[in-house]
């Protein structure tokens, strides 16, 4: 196959499993949505009928508010899915960059170079040989790995994913917590900026030899930000607009 169908079907592939899982979160049950909010993220439900939850020191009603929703809604749908994308990098089919002095993958694969952006060449690649042999510069190989995979490696693979999914939640609760202090909001902004930063580089050079897996963490890491910043905005809006209506009172009343 050609370069673009394979990764047309791998990250197509990817995208629609995304999409399941985002539209699987938001068919739930509402109190079961809120428990599931409650259990992984540590938003408290301060009113189990009326679902009005605790964001970290400001109540909100979960049925009413939308975006606030959708976002936990976003959120709990993108750390599984991160988490399966691992365990299919680790278990089935792997993505991996070589750079002159690697070995070629031990498994048959189809090898690319990088020689350009958006260019692609096919290159023989002899498994367990070095790629400079074959060529000076990178490569990218798509390795079908499942054949090689054993009860332990898996049992492996799903111990690390489980380990990346219960981080994640807390990398979630801990930067919500951070945001809404002073000092954690200087925090918050600098890791956010670090790793979007970090984020682009490792995307547009294509010389830096960067594994999948560590672009895919650091995406991941790169989106819970962003997504904790537009909650931070909104917390902030919607805790100026419910103030308001009790300000305009006293006022009239005076």
């Amino acid at each position: 196959m050609k370069f673009e169908h394979y990764t047309g079907i791998l990250f197509g592939g990817y995208g629609v499993l995304l999409l399941f899982e985002i539209c699987f979160f938001m068919s739930l049950p509402n109190r079961l949505l809120a428990k599931l909010v409650e259990k992984l993220f540590g938003i408290i439900r301060l009113d189990h009928q009326r679902l009005i939850m605790n964001f970290f020191g400001i109540n909100i009603d979960f049925l009413s508010s939308r975006r606030f929703r959708l976002s936990l809604i976003i959120q709990l749908a993108f750390i599984p899915w991160i988490t399966l994308v691992l365990l299919v990098d680790g278990c089935i089919f792997q993505l991996q960059h070589l750079s002159g002095r690697d070995f070629c993958p031990v498994l048959d694969s189809d090898c690319f170079l990088m020689d350009k952006p958006l260019t692609y060449e096919r290159i023989l690649c002899p498994p367990g040989e070095i790629l400079s042999n074959s060529t000076s510069t990178n490569a990218i190989c798509f390795v079908l790995i499942y054949t090689e995979q054993s009860t332990i490696s898996v049992l492996n693979q799903i111990g690390i994913c489980s380990s990346v999914f219960s981080l994640l939640c807390h990398v979630f609760k801990g930067t919500c917590y951070m945001s809404h202090k002073w000092w954690g909001l200087i925090v918050f902004i600098l890791l956010l900026i670090i790793s979007v930063t970090l984020l682009i580089v490792s995307f547009l050079i294509i010389e830096m030899n960067i594994s999948f897996t560590s672009k895919l963490l650091l995406t991941a890491l790169s989106c819970l930000l962003i997504n904790v910043m537009q909650l931070l905005q909104f917390t902030h809006y919607y805790r100026r607009n419910r103030v308001q209506p009790s300000t305009i009172i006293m006022k009239t009343c005076l």
